[in-house]
């Protein structure tokens, strides 16, 4: 029985495993089975978290209020200087941007490789070699030059010649070129330029001769006075501080047939041949046998190219205009002492004398006409076309979009060497390039943008940045808060300085933390003060600051190392002998002055970059317009006794320039000073509010600064110079070079024409009115 049971169990059990297999064991099954967990289990989860929600997020605020507490009770007190930095990821302090600045010129040099390489070869505008130099050394600082292109009409010499002519035989005839000194390796060579101006028209004449003495309106006064004939001359001007385009201009305008302009060395001052000095290269006299070359286009007037007057020649296809009235329509050659001095003998007792004597030998300095049989030829061939030139441009963003300072230098010279004018500032401003690279090698960013510009084309007529300047107007004005130029930056031992004077308070700041010329403890603000008593000049013209502070309204400034007038070598202006044997000999042969002007610029643009409160001072400038405007009141009662209406008008106006220079800049001055320690205050946290207010104002205060000079431009610009639109500054009408101050009214004055006078006293006052509800604002 038992053995039957179990075998019906075994029958029973058998079917049971042979019909199929289990269910758990199915993947249908397993599927299913697992899709169900699943569902239930994110069910239970959510059950879960939903009962415990309100205990979970208690805990999760807790948590986070815990440590922010935490953070918050230990946060350190900040400013808002320092955290225009932070939010940056900039860490570096002013002083720390300031200190390495130094250390990296102090610790290097290079300003001599840069000079020698500059003047290894001729370098005319648009020379390719340097600028594949400058393209080169920036790009291996680290930047990327960005090259723009314009292409302005101008000339190249061809022949130039002077045959002086007695009884229809030649006499003599000048080489137009100087001697080769041995010496100077140099002067010699190849390469050498032949004397030409540029911008001087094509022509040969054969006629005779006066001499002009300094081509002013007064000398050509004083000849018309004494009754000497000068249409159909040539006359011979010797230079001096008036631009030779304007006497160029004023010789066509007494009926010059052609016009030669020499050098006499009796205009050097105490340093010449006359009084023991030996010449150069034996000595630091001028070389009688030096030609200055240069332009005579009338950019005292109206700079860049001058058949794209006011707008820039972007394309060799540009619509272009008659350069009439911008260029003399006659021709024009430069000459040396030593070649005149065979020609000017002969109007010894012609003419009539003049007061001003000289050292060309043999000559007594009588106006002439020569006799009829004694007579010149002039020869200019220059070949005119439109021409490449490259500005190169570097660009240093900065934390504050908008914002921007430039350092501009041109690199084109008139010869082989160009050392003092312009490759002297050429170095520096490679030299600045390299302190700003080992910045940004160590993580810093600026807190403006910094712009560093090589231009094309200055020596014709300031081309490079003329067209830049005109090609980018309106950019220019809306971000540029200051330019600085180098040209002709190392010539001598004493510093010089002109510039806007909103950025007077800032130049000798820099200067104080600018060691001078290697020496420890001794810095440039100390000699400057002792040379000068750190005096600051007027804005001239004849260089590259023009189009930002005639014609835009950009505050600029223009430094160097020049001449002393007393002891230092006489500058080779223009001429071959302008070499780095001349500057290695007689100036900077360690090239000190160099660092020290690199130094100084460098600084000069951080400490306006850095500081978070534009560093400008309202009060100079209101000062300065106050000083000149008493001169000029002064002459206009003068020249307008009686006139009621005219009075009436200067008067109020005089009240105005008063009320803002002792009331208005000063209040706004002082508001600005509070405010520069307000950003740099530290406060907690919790007082962020605070920061917010300082933020604000800081952003209003620096936007007024930026504006403030561009106030001052007109549509109309000067009268017969409305390219200078700057109603406070421009280049002095009869000189050139030399800067005036409110030239316009100035101008009118001298023309005693009251309607100009009138004109020019409701423009200021309401230039002026804008000024006072800008800064009271």
């Amino acid at each position: 029985m038992a053995d039957d049971d179990n075998q019906q169990e075994g029958n029973e059990s058998t079917p049971l495993i042979r019909t199929g297999r289990p269910r758990e064991n199915s993947v249908a099954s397993m599927l299913a089975r697992g899709r169900s967990n699943t569902i239930n289990g994110l069910k239970t989860g959510y059950d879960t978290v939903r009962r415990h929600k309100v205990q979970f997020m208690y805990a999760l605020l807790g948590s986070v209020l815990l440590y922010l507490g935490f953070t918050l009770a230990f946060l350190p007190r900040t400013s808002l200087a320092r955290d225009f930095r932070r939010l940056h990821f900039n860490k570096f302090t002013r002083a720390e941007t300031y200190r390495v600045y130094l250390e990296s010129l102090q610790r290097e040099n290079h300003a001599k490789e840069h000079v020698r390489a500059y003047t290894s070869h001729r370098h005319l505008t648009g020379d390719s070699e340097a600028l594949k130099y400058t393209v080169n050394q920036l790009k291996a600082l680290g930047f990327s030059p960005k090259l723009e292109k314009y292409y302005p009409w101008l000339n190249e010499p061809v022949e130039t010649g002077l045959s002086l002519w007695v009884d229809e035989e030649k006499v003599f005839e000048s080489s137009m070129i100087e001697d080769c000194l041995e010496e100077d390796p140099s002067s010699c060579g190849p390469e050498q330029v032949p004397a030409f101006h540029g911008y001087s028209a094509n022509g040969k004449v054969t006629a005779r001769f006066v001499y002009c003495n300094y081509g002013s309106l007064e000398d050509y006064e004083f000849l018309r006075r004494e009754g000497i004939d000068l249409s159909g001359k040539i006359h011979i001007i010797r230079y001096s501080v008036l631009f030779r385009g304007l006497k160029v201009k004023n010789a066509e305008a007494n009926g010059a047939s052609a016009v030669i302009l020499y050098t006499d060395t009796f205009d050097d001052g105490n340093v010449t041949e006359a009084n023991g000095y030996k010449a150069y290269p034996f000595g630091p006299a001028r070389n009688s046998g030096g030609f200055q070359r240069g332009s005579v286009e009338y950019f005292t007037e109206a700079p860049g190219d001058p058949t794209t007057p006011g707008y820039a020649s972007k394309s060799p296809d540009t619509k272009r205009m008659s350069p009439l009235g911008r260029v003399p329509t006659i021709p024009s050659i430069p000459m040396s002492q030593k070649d005149i001095s065979k020609i000017l003998p002969y109007l010894n007792n012609r003419g009539s004398p003049f007061d001003v004597q000289g050292n060309v030998d043999g000559f007594n300095y009588y106006s002439g006409p020569s006799d009829k049989n004694v007579e010149l030829t002039v020869v200019n061939e220059q070949e005119y076309k439109i021409k490449e030139i490259t500005d190169v441009l570097v660009e240093i963003p900065g934390i504050l979009h908008g914002s921007a300072i430039v350092i501009g230098n041109h690199r084109d010279s008139w010869t082989v060497g160009g050392v003092g004018d312009p490759n002297s500032g050429s170095s520096v401003l490679l030299e600045v390039a390299r302190g700003l690279s080992e910045l940004l090698k160590k993580g810093w960013k600026p807190l403006r943008t910094i712009q560093l510009a090589s231009w094309d084309g200055e020596e014709p007529a300031m081309l490079g940045s003329t067209e830049y300047g005109e090609d980018h107007a309106s950019k220019l004005q809306k971000q540029v808060l200051a330019y600085f130029n180098l040209d002709t930056t190392i010539t001598g031992s004493q510093f010089k300085c002109e510039s806007n004077p909103l950025l007077s308070g800032l130049l000798p700041r820099s200067a104080a933390l600018t060691r001078f010329a290697g020496k420890p403890g001794k810095s440039l603000l100390q000699v400057w003060e002792e040379q000068s008593d750190a005096y600051v000049g007027v804005l001239g013209s004849g260089t590259d600051f023009a189009v930002f502070q005639h014609h835009l309204g950009i505050p600029s400034a223009n430094f160097r190392f020049a001449g002393n007038g007393k002891d230092d070598a006489v500058y080779q202006y223009h001429t071959n002998y302008d070499t780095y044997t001349w500057l290695e000999t007689f100036v900077d042969p360690e090239y000190f002055l160099h660092n020290t002007m690199a130094i100084f610029t460098g600084m000069s643009v951080l400490m306006l970059s850095e500081n978070e409160v534009v560093y400008f001072n309202s009060q100079d400038y209101a000062r300065e317009i106050q000083s000149h405007y008493k001169q000029w009141h002064t002459l206009l009662n003068h020249t307008f006794r009686g006139h009621n209406y005219i009075q009436g008008k200067a008067h109020n106006l005089s009240r105005l320039i008063s009320h803002i220079e002792t009331n208005v800049s000063a209040e706004f001055d002082r508001q600005t000073a509070a405010l520069r320690k307000s950003v740099v205050r530290d406060y907690p946290w919790y007082k962020f509010y605070k920061k917010i207010a300082i933020y604000v104002k800081l952003v209003k205060t620096n936007s007024k600064l930026k504006r403030l000079d561009r106030l001052f431009v007109t549509d109309r610009g000067l009268k017969d110079r409305p390219w200078m639109k700057h109603s406070i500054y421009g280049p002095d009408k009869q000189l050139g070079y030399a800067g005036d101050v409110l030239p316009g009214l100035h101008e009118a004055i001298l023309a005693e024409n009251p309607t100009e006078i009138v004109e020019w006293l409701n423009i200021l006052d309401e230039q002026l009115t804008l000024v006072q509800d800008l800064l009271s604002a």
